[in-house]
């Protein structure tokens, strides 16, 4: 499998693998939980636990105590973690909205640009 990129961080084949665990459960699940529903192989639970350290670090999943056990869960689906950290950069500049009109006027997609075009009008209604 091929290295990929969720929402600006590259992320290897087991972050992959777990990421698309905890999105197909929809919910937090232990480290244990995690490594039982793995399947490309056997893997170390110390191995899976640094990875899902690892994912905690890049803000891709969130860490919850439960008691004595810590669960784990996505920090959200594809898009919602883009859209974290496109926020993130733009928190990230001392010109926000210059760093934003760079960004829209390099869209070269009308399809994209009606589409954000339509989302700004609804966010401005009252």
């Amino acid at each position: 499998m091929a290295r990929r990129s969720i929402a600006g961080r590259r992320i290897g084949d087991l972050e992959n693998e777990i990421l698309d665990v905890l999105w197909s459960t929809g919910t937090a699940l232990s480290g244990r939980e995690i490594l039982e529903r793995l399947e490309n192989g056997p893997r170390a639970y110390t191995t899976v636990m640094t990875v899902l350290g690892r994912l905690v670090d890049k803000s891709l999943v969130e860490r919850v105590e439960e008691g004595k056990v810590f669960l784990y869960r996505a920090a959200g689906d594809v898009d919602e973690l883009t859209a974290q950290a496109i926020h993130s950069l733009l928190s990230a500049t001392t010109h926000p909205k210059v760093a934003l009109a760079h960004f829209v006027d390099s869209l070269d997609d009308p399809e994209l640009v009606a589409e954000l075009t339509s989302v700004i009008k609804r966010a401005r209604r009252p």
